[in-house]
């Protein structure tokens, strides 16, 4: 009859079934019936995820791409993008328009972009054009339009979407906007 050897799951040293403590490191020994067999262990289960304030916190995912919340995907500006000849139609009835008001009140053609509706001058709703913002293509806010117009102070600005493949003048490019037809 062979007899079966115990040891110390903490330091290894010999010990016999009747040992409440390892003689050798002074660990407590749990007796053979408390040990749960692998049947009876409990399975635990993966946490529910839970979504709101109260949600426990989750790790940190890789950095991903904002998405665009209602705007236009950038992925379709070149095939909105206008023809020049559109873009300087909407500058040439912008400039009648709003060269009369600037002649009574010098600040609002800088927000021209934002009358009648944003991103939209009268002459850019009469052409059906739009100006948005070039990271998530939403509307363009007051401060941007501000910034496109005091851009035209720069000699050539008109011009330059002829040049540039997107069709962004200098104006477009500080204030981070472009301009597309609003299909």
């Amino acid at each position: 009859m062979s007899r079966k050897k115990f040891f110390c799951p903490n330091c290894g040293a010999s010990i016999t079934p009747d040992d409440k403590f390892c003689l050798n490191c002074g660990h407590k020994l749990v007796e053979e019936d408390t040990i749960p067999s692998p049947a009876q262990q409990v399975q635990y289960q993966q946490p529910v995820q839970q979504s709101g304030p109260y949600a426990p916190a989750q790790p940190y995912a890789p950095a991903q791409p904002m998405p665009v919340v209602g705007g236009i995907p950038r992925e379709r500006f070149m095939e909105l993008k206008p023809s020049y000849l559109d873009r300087f139609l909407a500058f040439l009835i912008d400039d009648i328009i709003f060269g009369f008001i600037g002649a009574f009140c010098f600040i609002i053609p800088f927000f021209k972009d934002m009358i009648p509706e944003a991103g939209k001058s009268f002459g850019k709703s009469i052409l059906k054009l739009k100006v948005v913002n070039y990271d998530t293509g939403n509307p363009i806010t007051a401060g941007q339009a501000c910034v496109r117009t005091l851009c035209f102070i720069i000699p050539f600005d008109v011009f330059v979407p002829l040049c540039t493949e997107d069709g962004r003048r200098i104006g477009d490019m500080v204030a981070n906007t472009i301009v597309l037809e609003d299909r």
